[in-house]
């Protein structure tokens, strides 16, 4: 990030790691293949219950997939927060192309830093993002602040391979000094924090690395 900006608190140089190019690529991908398996499950579980005329918070939303394909199904509109200017740029030529940008509103940061700074939201997704974050209380909590009935996301199964795995990527990121790390939270640990916050799990599934879970606030 320009050095008036401020850094995430993870350290990670989202800007560097997530550039012109990496958008375009993911941009790609998506209108050449359709979205990812984990994203679409994702998106079909949280329109179980219905979105329509729902608000929602996209929390690293990459090029917009989960919230354009929401607002697309019928939620009323959404809110874009990412690290990088880059994927910021690329959801915002989306929403463009799809007649869809006058109902996103775009923050550029970290959202655990924006926190008390973020709308309210009847949905919050987390697509693929806790696994760069070393915060993962930190990050479930800004997601909880704004109110929201449902929160999904897809996350890295924490098996000793994948944690094996992880390890030694981030320790060769670390020789590098890619400023790169990769985070395998606990399962367990997710839902401890989620109940404590008053949610119970709605959907549990994905595949053999990514997970995809939604948690749903617990009646009073």
């Amino acid at each position: 990030m320009p050095p008036s900006e401020p850094r995430s608190c993870c350290d990670q140089d989202f800007e560097r790691l997530f550039d012109e190019r990496e958008a375009e690529h993911d941009l790609t991908d998506w209108r050449r293949d359709g979205l990812p398996d984990p994203t679409r499950e994702l998106i079909e579980a949280l329109q179980v219950d219905g979105i329509s005329g729902a608000s929602v918070l996209d929390i690293g939303a990459g090029v917009g997939m989960v919230h354009l394909e929401l607002l697309a199904a019928g939620a009323a509109r959404a809110v874009d927060v990412d690290a990088s200017s880059a994927y910021l740029a690329a959801a915002k030529g989306e929403a463009e192309r799809r007649g869809l940008a006058e109902r996103v509103e775009y923050r550029h940061g970290d959202a655990v830093e924006l926190t008390a700074t973020l709308p309210a939201a009847d949905v919050v997704a987390l697509d693929r993002v806790i696994c760069c974050y070393p915060d993962l209380a930190g990050l479930l909590g800004a997601a909880i602040a704004t109110g929201p009935r449902l929160i999904g996301l897809v996350h890295p199964t924490d098996g000793p391979l994948i944690r094996g795995s992880m390890a030694l990527f981030n320790a060769v990121s670390g020789l590098l000094r890619r400023h790169h790390s990769f985070y395998v939270h606990r399962r367990s640990e997710m839902d401890r924090l989620m109940r404590e916050a008053g949610f119970a799990e709605r959907h549990r599934g994905g595949g053999r690395f990514w997970k995809v879970t939604v948690y749903a606030r617990s009646p009073a």
